[in-house]
């Protein structure tokens, strides 16, 4: 690869999840690891802007196109993520009545995906699609809210339902917001496996109908359905499995290509999921696990001092919003990083409350 393209992929984190599959795994970083991680010291800091009327806010950053994107109180900011310096902003027309957006980078553009805040009987989404320098490509005005968004394969997916919208689940091409395909009662999850979404049915208005239908991303084509409800998480890295909720809570494994069950494990509710392949981590409450991705057997188990964040693996490395751990064994390995946190390219770069900050060993 060449030395321009390898930087380029090693300083990236272009879903929230890291990728598609909403892992929450970064295979790429070999530099903060368990020798480096106690010697992290900020590198660049910045606020973020804030204004006193606003329905938007701060969540986790992403990164790609050579830059990272944050969200804040009047709209998005691109920063380059070596010196902290500001790119561009985009501020919304109403940051009143705009809640704070979903984010990816897909094929050098920024998808934004949100709605208003100001009806609660009839919410409407919108998606904004961004090019590398701020400048606005598209934007849609969606009837239904944006409950859960999915980019891959230069595809956005979007679901929603209100009690004015009759559930929905809608792609588009992130190229230029040609609608691709519909399907109306039912929900999306927000995970991929490869390109394959798992879709439940509804009976139109938000209430499971007992039935979970594969679909690929580009085309809506179904490629397996199960006659029960499961609740995407999160998939595994190669694409090959899918973590699920089932309707009683359960967490299930489940095969990508055919919906096959691998493991259960009862009574493990709770959508803060991460997993880099040989195992999987769960948070919930102060309680971070880690169970064995072929056979769902827990291998350790940590109770945190503070309430856990959505883990974050990488480098042999979990994030916790707390201490960091050894992934491998649940052991300490360096201090607290609360808030969103994404380790790329030998940086973590964390927003915490209305601010961004760039760490280096």
């Amino acid at each position: 690869m060449h030395a321009a393209l390898l930087v380029t992929a090693l300083l990236a984190w272009p879903h929230p999840g890291f990728d598609a599959e909403d892992s929450h795994f970064n295979p790429r970083e070999s530099v903060i690891t368990a020798s480096t991680v106690g010697r992290l010291t900020p590198s660049w800091s910045v606020p973020l802007r804030g204004i006193e009327q606003s329905c938007s806010g701060f969540s986790a950053p992403v990164l790609g196109a050579g830059r990272i994107f944050a969200t804040d109180r009047a709209g998005v900011s691109a920063y380059d993520p070596g010196s902290g310096a500001v790119r561009w902003r985009f501020t919304w027309d109403d940051a009143d009545d705009n809640s704070t957006p979903r984010m990816a980078v897909e094929g050098g553009s920024l998808v934004l995906a949100n709605g208003d805040c100001n009806s609660m009987s009839d919410p409407d989404g919108r998606l904004t699609v961004l090019d590398p320098s701020g400048r606005l490509r598209w934007k849609l005005e969606l009837d239904n809210p944006v409950d859960s968004v999915l980019v891959d394969k230069g595809v956005v997916l979007v679901s929603g339902t209100s009690p004015s919208d009759e559930d929905r689940v809608a792609a588009y091409r992130v190229r230029d917001g040609r609608l691709l395909w519909s399907k109306p009662h039912h929900a999306a999850a927000g995970v991929s496996a490869d390109g394959l979404v798992p879709l439940t049915r509804t009976n139109g208005y938000g209430q499971p109908a007992g039935e979970t239908t594969a679909v690929s991303i580009t085309t809506g084509l179904a490629r397996w359905s199960r006659p029960v409800a499961l609740q995407a998480l999160a998939a595994s890295p190669a694409g090959d499995r899918i973590y699920a909720t089932d309707p009683v809570g359960a967490l299930v494994a489940v095969r990508a290509d055919s919906g096959a069950t691998l493991w259960t494990a009862p009574g493990k509710v709770t959508p803060l999921v991460a997993t880099d392949g040989p195992r999987v981590y769960l948070a919930a409450g102060r309680m971070v696990s880690a169970r064995d991705a072929a056979s769902g057997r827990r291998l350790w188990s940590r109770t945190l001092a503070e309430k856990a964040a959505q883990p974050v693996v990488a480098g042999g490395l979990l994030y916790t919003g707390g201490p960091v751990l050894i992934a491998a064994t649940g052991a300490p390995a360096g201090p607290a990083f609360p808030g969103f946190t994404i380790p790329t390219g030998g940086h973590l770069y964390q927003v915490d409350g209305p601010r961004l900050t760039a760490y280096q060993p």
